[in-house]
């Protein structure tokens, strides 16, 4: 062979292992992708099988790409396992790991998107603003009766004198093995009160008007030694029925909108108007005093966070006004409403789609592009809100992680109507969990008959395949159909919810 035939052949088969090794500028290499095409094909088999028979030299990123086996080497397997994926006997190779790694296609959960766990044993305080002579504390768990200390349970401690010269008396208690509390004096004493880690301080409510629930007190909630409130901002926003409805979102003590290191979850509620005791000024649309009633959703927050746990932004989006708009609004529109309800609103064609549009496709993309949010959300609401925030939730089991429907008006619809609707769902993925509540005084005929449906959701949600385990049904026979009662069970629906 002649000088000149050598080096042609050399040049012949540099130019072959350049083809088969080099890939264009900037293309992400693939395992078996040998020749460098950007595509694996049998052409990456032939490759390898030239190679290990002395045709052809690989380069050492194509040998790279062609051990698809695993191996510190090349070998004839690598051929093959190559021919068997393409003929579909295999979905992918023994390294599954590109040499140059892709963009994650979604971002990884952050830390923030986890919930601190919050401390078992929380102080409770009482502030004796109805001049106690003593003060106890009966504590005891719901499900099974047990209790610290038999009635009239635990004498308080005095703690502290707070600045209306009230005196405040604490107790240190477990929540994981208590959650109910009766604040007493011997004779008089509070409704069952919920505790849980999202609870702080309690005195007797003025609100009630005295002792309006069986003979018995309500409690107020408040975080003890927590001074300050938080922040609320109003915003209008064009709502599809042709009016601008308020939007109130609410940020907890310590938010910084600059500080991008942390993130918080976000609980959307019905009924914004009386989550925070703001009255809205009607001419500069700003709070101005304190409501009489409210949910009391900003110190129950705060009162988590002095427990050791994540604060959260609450958003309240405006009910309609006057009632009959509100009645509509947050009523989905199911089918035939139950007979004689309509005497109570107009709950029929209700516009509850229409509402949840607005708080999918409105109110969460500006809360998240406005404010410090990681992925936890929750939906909420009470009454014609409760069956509202339900149907948002269960629509978008995607976007939720829980729900709260608190005195729900699932009485608008019989069983087969909800069964028509529940049908149409699956509830096999990983659904959000569901804190339903309602009272049954008998001082109270709305509540009553709300009772009924409300407390047969979870059956009726068990017959089309939710998990048990994901929800929770409480209930109270001295509640009534207001927000002091609410307020009392906010805490615990978010305690429970949001597996503190």
């Amino acid at each position: 062979m002649n000088k000149r035939v050598l080096s042609l052949l050399t040049a012949i088969v540099l130019l072959v292992s350049f083809a088969i090794s080099a890939l264009p500028a900037g293309a992400k290499e693939i395992m078996g992708d040998v020749d460098g095409s950007g595509d694996v094909s049998i052409l990456d088999a032939t490759a390898i099988q030239r190679d290990l028979a002395g045709l052809e030299k690989l380069s050492a990123d194509a040998l790279r790409r062609g051990m698809v086996t695993g191996e510190d080497e090349l070998t004839i397997l690598d051929a093959t396992c190559i021919q068997r994926w393409l003929a579909g006997l295999i979905s992918s190779f023994p390294v599954e790991e590109l040499v140059t790694p892709t963009e994650p296609t979604e971002e990884p959960t952050e830390p923030d998107d986890e919930v601190t766990k919050v401390k078992d044993n929380i102080t409770i305080y009482f502030s004796n603003n109805k001049n106690w002579s003593k003060v106890n504390a009966y504590v005891y768990k719901q499900s099974t009766g047990a209790a610290m200390a038999s009635w009239p349970g635990s004498a308080m401690q005095l703690y502290d004198t707070n600045d209306y010269g009230e005196q405040v008396y604490s107790l240190t208690v477990d929540v994981t093995q208590y959650d109910r509390i009766i604040f007493n004096n011997g004779s008089e004493q509070t409704t069952d009160t919920p505790i849980t880690k999202a609870s702080s301080g309690y005195f007797i409510d003025p609100a009630n008007k005295g002792k309006d629930y069986s003979g018995k007190y309500i409690a107020g909630v408040y975080p003890y030694g927590q001074s300050g409130e938080g922040n609320l901002d109003i915003i209008s926003m064009d709502y599809p029925d042709g009016y601008e409805k308020k939007v109130f979102i609410w940020t907890p003590e310590g938010y910084d909108p600059a500080d991008k290191s942390k993130k918080y979850s976000v609980l959307y509620m019905c009924d914004g108007q009386n989550l925070f005791g703001h009255e809205i000024d009607p001419q500069t649309g700003l709070p101005t005093t304190l409501s009489q009633y409210e949910w009391e959703c900003d110190e129950s927050v705060l009162a988590l966070m002095q427990n050791g746990g994540d604060g959260l932004i609450v958003v309240g989006v405006e009910a309609g006004d006057p009632s009959s708009r509100r009645d509509h609004e947050l009523t989905p529109n199911l089918g035939k409403t139950a007979p004689g309800v309509n005497s109570y609103g107009t709950y029929s064609n209700g516009g509850g789609k229409v509402f949840s549009d607005f708080m999918v496709g409105t109110v969460i993309p500006y809360v998240e592009q406005h404010y410090r949010t990681n992925s936890i959300r929750g939906i909420a609401g009470s009454s014609s809100g409760g069956i509202e925030a339900f149907f948002i939730g269960v629509e978008h089991m995607d976007l939720f992680r829980y729900i709260g429907a608190l005195s729900p008006a699932f009485i608008l619809y019989e069983k087969a109507t909800w069964d028509n609707y529940l049908k149409t769902k699956d509830f096999s993925g990983d659904v959000p969990r569901i804190y339903f509540f309602c009272g049954n005084s008998s001082q109270d005929q709305l509540e009553q008959m709300l009772y009924i449906n409300a407390t047969a959701m979870e059956g009726w949600m068990k017959e089309h395949g939710y998990p048990a385990d994901k929800m929770i049904t409480v209930t109270d026979h001295d509640a009534v159909h207001h927000e002091g009662f609410w307020a009392l069970y906010f805490p615990e629906m978010l305690s429970w919810c949001m597996e503190l």
